[in-house]
């Protein structure tokens, strides 16, 4: 469909406090508290898991790779108390607690994290690639392009 703005390529910044704050809106039980941490090549969620006691924990990210209107998200590692492994079995603890509509949980330790809920439907693009950076994350947008949002009449319903 011909829209009417296009373009080839779009770099983007994300900004790692603003995606900080949406990820908490999807903490699941039995995690207790989670934040982002953006560093140059890394991102570190850092937290706890309650289960009996509280459980300190780190998960590193060192890439985000795009498919289609989803990302990739593969652990590099995770640890408890800051040195403790935490083995791959114990995923299964938040996997059945995922919004299914937005994220599932993929063996060998890789999050698929679903766009759709997050892209408005007047822009169309390809995700090429994400980097993560101090503060956030840098992504190339490929071909694609954007009609006019909706007014908001039109997304109430009340034009006819």
């Amino acid at each position: 469909m011909q829209r009417l703005i296009t373009w080839d390529s779009i770099d983007i910044r994300v900004d790692g406090a603003k995606l900080n704050a949406l990820a908490a809106e999807f903490r699941v039980e039995p995690i207790e508290k989670m934040e982002l941490q953006f560093f140059n090549g890394l991102l570190r969620i850092a937290g706890t898991i309650r289960k009996f006691i509280s459980v300190p924990f780190t998960v590193d990210i060192r890439e985000i790779s795009p498919i289609g209107h989803a990302v990739r998200v593969p652990v590099s590692s995770a640890s408890a108390f800051g040195a403790l492994p935490i083995p791959q079995l114990l995923f299964g603890l938040v996997r059945n607690r995922l919004p299914a509509d937005l994220i599932r949980y993929e063996d060998p330790a890789t999050f698929v994290i679903s766009l759709e809920r997050f892209l408005p439907s007047f822009i169309d693009a390809d995700i090429q690639k994400i980097w993560i950076i101090d503060g956030g994350l840098a992504v190339t947008l490929g071909r694609g392009g954007a009609d006019l949002p909706p007014s908001s009449e039109e997304t109430n319903g009340t034009n006819t």
